[in-house]
């Protein structure tokens, strides 16, 4: 008799870092070597954004096991998050309020539990109890998977830009929230 692999999403404020390095390190294993997954550090960039004020994640689970997350915070008006994006169509675009853009810094699932759609539904579970009017993250220009996804989620391609030096270029998105019409 074929077995059924019991998938969960929890939304929390408070997470294990350590644990989510190792998985992390397990995801992106073969690009660890990359500026983008070592500098700055992981356990420090997983750190600023787990104690930044209005934090929140999805944790998902495969049969109770962690299988991978989803990590924000609210922008607050003197962010950085946009400096550097290249010709944006809209100045407006860039300027914050309290409210205004809920940042997703971190993503990641497990490559041999994707079957399971569990990024899709942690976006969901994570965007569906925000308030904040839209939410923006930002994906390497290479990783075409998670491109897709986003585009089939109606994200909006509005400018590239490098997060760090030395970094890869990446496509800034943003979506209106909420994510699902049900809210």
């Amino acid at each position: 008799m074929p077995t059924t692999d019991e998938t969960s999403v929890v939304v929390t404020d408070q997470v294990d870092l350590d644990a989510l390095a190792d998985l992390y390190r397990r995801v992106h294993a073969a690009d660890l070597h990359l500026p983008d997954h070592s500098d700055p550090s992981l356990t420090d960039r997983l750190r600023w954004t787990a104690e930044a004020p209005g934090f929140q994640a999805t944790l998902g689970y495969v049969n109770g096991e962690l299988a991978g997350t989803v990590m924000g915070c609210p922008l607050p008006p003197e962010t950085l998050w946009w400096r550097d994006l290249e010709d944006p169509d809209d100045p407006d675009l860039v300027r914050e309020w309290d409210g205004r853009t809920f940042a997703v810094c971190e993503t990641f699932v497990l490559p041999e539990l994707r079957r399971h759609r569990l990024g899709v539904q942690m976006f969901s579970d994570l965007l569906d109890v925000r308030t904040e009017e839209r939410v923006s993250l930002a994906v390497t220009e290479t990783n075409v998977r998670v491109w897709r996804a986003l585009q089939g989620l109606s994200f909006r391609h509005v400018g590239d830009l490098i997060p760090f030096p030395g970094w890869r270029s990446h496509r800034m998105l943003v979506r209106a929230l909420p994510l699902s019409s049900s809210r």
